[in-house]
């Protein structure tokens, strides 16, 4: 199964042309996004860049693997962020019960975020 940021580098690289500028975007240097490509043609067994001393163009099987896994590559980033930004933390309303006081408290969870823990 290839790696995440194999498939990154792939797709961003045949979005921009080249290594270098897929580089910038991922914040790698140009030769791990070179590794990383080189590492995913290995396991697939195909060629999905042509490459040249001035130039990045996609195989046709190169644009073909593009083409499938794109869509998908988006989705999965989108999924990894939203889990990321939940954390797992509370979320909603906390109503709390005190005994004795015979007094319910409402507290909205954007503040319970400052409260301690």
């Amino acid at each position: 199964m290839e790696t995440l940021a194999n498939l990154e580098s792939f797709v961003r690289s045949a979005e921009t042309g080249g290594f270098s500028a897929a580089a910038r975007r991922l914040s790698l240097t140009p030769a791990a996004v070179s590794r990383n490509v080189a590492t995913l043609e290995r396991n697939l067994g195909i060629r999905l860049f042509q490459r040249s001393t001035r130039k990045l163009t996609l195989t046709e099987a190169g644009e073909r693997f593009l083409h499938a896994i794109r869509g998908n590559l988006d989705e999965l980033q989108a999924s990894i962020a939203t889990v990321a930004t939940d954390r797992g933390e509370p979320a909603g309303v906390l109503k709390v019960s005190m005994n004795g006081q015979m007094m319910n408290i409402t507290y909205d969870s954007k503040r319970i975020g400052d409260c301690p823990k």
